[in-house]
Order: C-alpha cells, then structure tokens, then sequence
C-alpha cells in the first residue's frame, strides 16, 4: 500500500483543531486525551496516533504535551499563579505530574524558570 504523502496545509489544520481542543481543556480544567481529540475530529484514536507523527513531525501525544507546557510557560511568565494552579488549568492533574513533564522538557522546576523570567 502506498503511504500518503501530507501537505503544510493538513499540519495547520491539524494544529489548528489541537489548539482549538487544548483551550476547550482548559476552560473545562480537564486533562487533553488523544483519544477525546481523535474523537473530537470524528477519527479513531489508532488512526489519528498512526498519522499524526507524519503531518506534526512527532507523535501525537508528544505534541499535545508540548502545547499544554508552552501554556504553562506563558502562565509562569505573564501571571502570579502558583504551580498548583498552573498544572490544573493545563490539564496535567497534579503538581508532581507537571512538574516531572516541566522538567523533563527544560531541565528546570517551574519555579526556578519563573525566577530566571524575572
């Protein structure tokens, strides 16, 4: 079987709804879920876990995860919140789990990156 080729335009819709579904997570304070995003899209989660390394360039977990810590990143610059705060409202459940996720991906704690912003 020949394996479809994705254009920039499939990456920017398909950032374009993830983005969409990340703000409904956090308005609802609810952890994003890969298969409640297929879902959301109308495809399964096999599917959607199966092409979505090919149009965003990683898996789609990764991606999810990488856009709920760009939105604690903007929290931790442009607001006083404190971590709990942070985590819950992007999604990631408890304290220990964002701050594990933070960091894994900028080898810091929130707290000390938000002192560093200062």
């Amino acid at each position: 079987m020949r394996r479809r080729t994705y254009t920039h335009t499939h990456r920017l819709r398909l950032e374009r709804a993830a983005a969409h579904y990340l703000r409904d997570c956090y308005r609802r304070v609810t952890a994003a879920r890969a298969s409640e995003f297929a879902s959301a899209l109308g495809v399964t989660a096999p599917y959607l876990s199966r092409i979505a390394p090919d149009i965003l360039g990683m898996p789609l977990r990764d991606f999810l995860r990488r856009k709920q810590l760009d939105y604690a990143v903007q929290l931790l610059k442009t607001t006083p919140l404190p971590s709990k705060e942070i985590a819950l409202r992007c999604g990631f459940g408890t304290v220990s789990t964002f701050h594990r996720w933070f960091r894994s991906a900028f080898d810091t704690t929130p707290g000390a990156f938000r002192e560093v912003m200062k």
